[in-house]
């Protein structure tokens, strides 16, 4: 994704978005505010947490979000698809977890979705 198409991205969302996992093999993975895509995808956009996240590579691939477990707040990630592999191939285990911060659950689906991309 270019700099250019980023940033009118961002116009387009104001400040629904925000960079998510830097550049893989020339790609840009976003994290998206859930509200903001459900706009773009023609969803409801109501009822969605600010701290719920689609993450987009072209498409929804995954999604981030914030949940009380056992009184504290903890981050949840999960992968729910990679582009290249087509439609309906099951991501396999682990494609999920969970973190302390928002910064360690976007490090933990890169990680991820990187491995899955290579065939791991």
């Amino acid at each position: 994704m270019s700099l250019t198409r980023q940033s009118y991205i961002g116009s387009f969302l104001g400040t629904d978005h925000r960079l998510l996992i830097s550049f893989f093999e020339g790609m840009t993975l976003l994290l998206r505010k859930s509200s903001a895509q459900a706009r773009i995808e023609g969803w409801d956009p109501r009822n969605r947490s600010d701290n719920d996240y689609a993450v987009v590579d072209d498409t929804i691939v995954g999604r981030i979000y914030r949940e009380m477990i056992l009184g504290k707040p903890k981050w949840r990630w999960f992968l729910q698809s990679i582009p290249e592999a087509g439609p309906g191939r099951p991501i396999p285990p682990p494609n999920q977890g969970m973190a302390d911060t928002l910064d360690e659950a976007q490090a933990a689906f890169k990680k991820r979705y990187e491995e899955v991309r290579r065939g791991k």
